[in-house]
């Protein structure tokens, strides 16, 4: 059924200043859950008859569909709908199909993984691109201003008086053409019809194939070497055949470009993971290939001259100098070692040597990929507001592909990337998984509800149900991990008031690496037993577990972890992670005890050569400290400017010290201080989010906040973001 809806004057005072227009086309039937296509009224033109089709094949899965085709002006405008269908329709996602604005995020770092860019920088780069505008309707967000050149950009402030914290209400994906006009109408048209092909037949999830690129968890084959025992326990239907799961690194063939090209091609591959380094038009799998001989090792050493020559060029240096500083300090008296760096010949060769180590754009149109579902664990490869970026190239290509996991802006390589992804074996919708793991620049790009059949016979879980004793059910009986970790997550939502003695309880007997680490993720919200989850945890199988719990220590603060801290080190040293992550502390902790420690395990273990083993572990501790000392006293100097000392803030924030909130607490609240000064303080006050001290800066802010003064707007909004944000983890 077709109808034209113009809204009524009462929801445009309500809602509005605006009036809008848009064409509904309601579902067939009613069903319990429904879903949203959302697309612009020329790409629906061009593209009714595909659109269509998509539809009715949604609703044949019995997910009551609304198709909403209009014009559409603001984010503002797509939102007001998406919450009118989730309240009255129980809506449970949206596709955003065409030109869709897109929102970009600024004041809300935080709910990034890595992204610190100072904001001050130009507006468009320094911003997220993110649909999280969209799909967390608690969030709140203060609008700046529409881009005057780009013009479906929008760009929004996070609103400090709302949640700090990412929590979907539904899910969304993105179906962005990269080319314009007709071109893009029948990228449009030929992916969704791709999409309803692949759903005619049940697909089970049990053919996987996971690459991890030069770079990624610095190269470590112990934190590689896991994810096989984490991608059973979630896909283990693809661990029954020889060639069901393939995990690769990027050492193992002289050109793995060759390789993973082979099995993107593949006809059979349901999932398809990318750990690696990225950019909105390129892949990067290897580096220079490892030299095996002297001739090797001479053409790598001069290849890597010529580049570094072209790169002074292109920042508008002269390479000469550079090529005078090299020469001297490596005895380079042969200008050999720098020939043809400017030579047209020689550039080419170089450029078809690099092309090899990594896929761009134009490879992506050849290969035709197949995987139905990739994830790119990388920087920028989801970048949608680019008129093209590698996720969207995927989708749209010839092969099979029909949804990509990726990230708008660059992300924390140091990070789990298959949280809950056992859902995807129970025949969960892409969108439900990701719903849960969302942070601000991850994004679905293609088919949100696309799902494989579940590979176990289970009985219907009910997912929006918000009910403790159902969710309880769930953790008591014999099935897969993630639902628990899942129900895990309801419960925590849901408040549940015994969830401390929850997660400890399953942290202890629980088997599945997956289900023990989202209990160490929900455990820093209680302080009351983070501290002594993070000591079981140091003594995890699970690598990554015991890595990121010594990294938590660091960032806890606590004196009393540093026996534990020293023995991870000494027992675990041959993890690199591990190790970096372990001896990373120093900074946070008190040097002088970690040193005492340190000297007494060496001695009690009369290891080899003791004494020099020592010294190399000083070293790095008294690096550590020198930095923290070194940021201190650059802030708390009075006779620097503003902006000077504010260039250290981004170290706060990477390396919430907490020796230093002694001090800054003092700075936010003397109002001799910059007014800059104090909000940039207050903004790094916000990272102390696992600071056993952190209710000391909340009582901080909220006294700066009720005392009178006369604040700034933006300097109230910076105190109330960072209480917000401190006591989402102080429950």
């Amino acid at each position: 059924m077709r109808k034209k809806l113009l809204l009524s004057l009462v929801a445009l005072v309500l809602c509005v200043s605006n009036v809008w227009s848009q064409d509904i086309h309601g579902p067939k039937s009613r069903v319990a859950s429904s879903f949203a296509i959302m697309i612009d009224d020329k790409s629906f033109e061009a593209c009714e008859d595909a659109v269509m089709a998509y539809k009715n094949m949604l609703e044949s899965e019995g997910l009551a569909t609304y198709l909403l085709v209009a014009d559409w002006e603001s984010p503002e405008h797509v939102k007001f709908f998406l919450q009118k269908y989730y309240n009255e329709q129980a809506m449970e996602g949206a596709v955003f199909i065409g030109n869709i604005p897109i929102p970009m995020i600024r004041k809300a770092q935080h709910m990034t993984s890595a992204f610190k860019m100072n904001e001050r920088f130009d507006m468009r780069e320094t911003s997220v691109p993110s649909d999280r505008f969209y799909d967390d309707f608690d969030l709140k967000f203060n609008f700046i201003k529409r881009d005057s050149v780009e013009t479906n950009f929008f760009y929004y402030n996070l609103a400090g008086d709302g949640p700090q914290r990412i929590n979907c209400d539904i899910y969304t994906g993105r179906i962005k053409p990269t080319k314009k006009g007709q071109e893009g109408y029948d990228q449009i048209n030929k992916y969704l019809r791709k999409v309803v092909a692949e759903r005619q037949q049940p697909n089970r999830l049990d053919k996987i194939v996971s690459y991890t690129g030069h770079g990624s968890f610095s190269n470590s084959l112990e934190a590689w070497k896991e994810e096989c025992i984490t991608l059973r326990e979630q896909m283990p239907a693809a661990f029954t055949k020889a060639d069901d799961a393939k995990f690769y690194m990027f050492y193992m063939y002289p050109s793995m470009k060759r390789v993973m090209t082979q099995e993107l091609q593949r006809p059979d591959v349901d999932v398809m993971f990318f750990h690696e380094h990225g950019l909105p038009h390129r892949q990067y799998l290897t580096g220079n290939p490892d030299a095996m001989d002297e001739d090797q090792n001479f053409e790598a050493g001069k290849l890597y001259l010529r580049n570094m020559m072209r790169r002074e060029k292109r920042m508008g240096k002269d390479p000469m100098e550079y090529q005078k500083k090299m020469a001297e300090k490596y005895n380079l008296v042969d200008s050999v070692w720098f020939a043809g760096a400017f030579d047209p010949e020689v550039i080419a060769k170089d450029s078809l040597e690099d092309l090899q180590q990594g896929i761009i754009l134009e490879d992506i149109r050849e290969i035709k990929p197949n995987a139905r579902f990739v994830i790119f664990d990388a920087c920028y490869n989801g970048d949608f507001r680019e008129e093209s970026c590698v996720a969207s190239e995927y989708i749209f290509a010839d092969g099979k592909t029909v949804a990509c996991f990726a990230n708008s802006v660059n992300v924390l390589q140091d990070k789990s990337s298959s949280d809950l992804m056992g859902l995807l074996s129970c025949g969960f919708r892409l969108g439900q998984w990701t719903k849960y793991v969302n942070i601000l620049e991850s994004h679905i790009i293609g088919d949100p509800t696309y799902r494989f059949a579940s590979v176990y016979r289970l009985p219907q879980i009910k997912i929006n149900l918000k009910d403790v004793e159902y969710w309880m059910a769930v953790m008591t009986h014999n099935l897969p991990a993630d639902l628990k970790g899942l129900a895990l997550y309801k419960l925590f939502d849901l408040n549940y008031e015994k969830m401390p003695e929850l997660l400890m309880d399953t942290y202890k007997n629980s088997e599945s690496y997956m289900l023990r680490l989202q209990c160490m993720h929900l455990a820093a919200h209680y302080p009351a037993i983070y501290a002594d989850l993070l000591k079981d945890a140091l003594d995890d199988p699970y690598e990554f577990i015991r890595r990121k719990a010594v990294y938590f220590m660091g960032k806890v603060g606590r004196n009393d972890f540093i026996p534990y801290i020293v023995d991870l080190y000494m027992d675990d040293y041959l993890s690199e992670r591990v190790e970096f992550n372990a001896i990373s502390t120093g900074g946070m902790l008190n040097v002088g005890i970690l040193k005492e420690a340190f000297k007494e395990r060496i001695e009690k273990d009369k290891i080899y050569n003791g004494e020099e083993f020592y010294k190399g572990i000083e070293k790095k501790l008294n690096q550590g400290e020198s930095m923290r000392d070194f940021v201190w006293g650059a802030l708390i100097d009075k006779s620097a400017s503003p902006r000077q000392r504010m260039a250290y803030i981004t170290s706060i924030k990477n390396n919430p010290y907490n020796q230093m909130i002694h001090d800054l607490v003092v700075i936010i609240k003397d109002k001799n201080e910059p007014e800059e000064m104090r909000k940039g303080v207050t903004e790094a006050l916000g990272w102390y989010v696992y600071s056993e001290r952190k209710a000391e800066i909340v009582n901080a802010c909220k006294s700066v906040l009720e005392s009178g003064e006369e604040l700034s707007p933006e300097f109230k909004d910076e105190l109330c973001k960072t209480v917000n944000r401190l006591e989402t983890y102080m429950r």
